[in-house]
């Protein structure tokens, strides 16, 4: 009988590999979906999209491209080098191709423009294929980014991960802006915060945290609300003081700021995001933060008292 090994082979190089140089110079085979075709005369252009990044696959005019169309799933074997103009700055040399699949039917949209414009309604309708396009792409990257950095930064510092119920019997911040739903006949809510599982897991590990959806039954007239998010919660045992929890915070921050800018730049220029510095993060009482918020947009703001601030703080 033949056993299973956990050994993972793959006939092709991770797209990802090409496009970091690590193959420059060196014969490659790679798969992935195409992303946008252009002819030039004498050559042809072929974008290649794979899982993190995209490839620039330059075709002489001997190749036989006939109907290959964008989404077509492909095989390019090929040579990369270096070359500036190409996005990522690498470009392969195709001297071999094979049609994996084509699609059933062509684009609704043109997914290879840098912009679609479209209206929410229409988006939506079309999102499995808007998704697929490099700025749509960007913003889940940088969301997984921001939970890499979470993770990797409580793991360090001895957390446990958790997970919740999402299904509760009561609310856990007040009882006006939850989702009632019925559970087999019994009145149930969503969640809208892990709050009290976490306080009862510090008992039982002394650090604990979750990254997980949570709910909010609030009105809204903006396209950011809190209907649905995701949540990135912690809860910490034995502490002295509140300044120990902006401490993790800013680690976390200083942790996120840094692998985005590490693994996932292409991601943060597609949005034309700039990355704050957070090697040096101020520190300053609420009551301060007030008094400067109120100088520089010229507007009062009613003080409120110290035992209130340092609550808030």
């Amino acid at each position: 009988m033949k056993e299973m090994t956990g050994t993972c082979r793959v006939d092709a190089a991770k797209l990802a590999d090409v496009t970091g140089g690590l193959y420059t110079g060196k014969g490659v085979t790679v798969r992935g979906m195409v992303h946008a075709l252009r002819s030039m005369g004498g050559v042809t252009f072929l974008t290649l999209r794979g899982p993190k990044s995209i490839l620039q696959c330059v075709f002489d005019q001997s190749a036989d491209l006939q109907g290959v169309t964008e989404e077509c799933a492909v095989t390019v074997t090929g040579v990369p080098t270096i070359e500036p103009r190409a996005p990522g700055g690498i470009e392969l040399t195709a001297n071999g191709f094979s049609i994996l699949s084509r699609p059933a039917a062509p684009l609704p949209v043109p997914i290879s423009k840098k912009r679609l414009e479209l209206n929410l309604d229409t988006e939506l309708a079309l999102r499995p294929v808007v998704l697929r396009t490099l700025r749509d792409r960007a913003v889940f990257r940088i969301q997984e980014g921001l939970c890499r950095a979470f993770r990797e930064t409580l793991h360090s510092l001895d957390f446990t991960e958790v997970h919740t119920p999402k299904i509760v019997h009561a609310g856990a911040e007040g009882g006006s802006n939850i989702f009632r739903l019925d559970y087999f006949g019994r009145k149930a809510f969503l969640a809208q915060s892990p709050q009290f599982y976490k306080q009862m897991m510090v008992g039982a590990y002394e650090r604990v945290f979750e990254i997980a959806p949570v709910f909010r039954a609030e009105k809204h007239s903006t396209p950011r609300h809190l209907n649905e998010y995701t949540s990135m919660d912690l809860e910490m045992g034995f502490i002295s003081s509140f300044e120990e929890l902006m401490e993790v915070e800013t680690l976390f921050l200083q942790r996120a700021m840094q692998l985005l800018a590490e693994e996932y730049a292409s991601d943060t220029e597609i949005l034309g995001i700039q990355l704050p510095d957070t090697s040096h993060i101020p520190c300053l009482r609420f009551d301060e933060a007030k008094r400067l918020a109120a100088e520089k947009y010229g507007r009062p703001i009613r003080e409120i008292g110290r035992a209130s601030c340092r609550e808030r703080v």
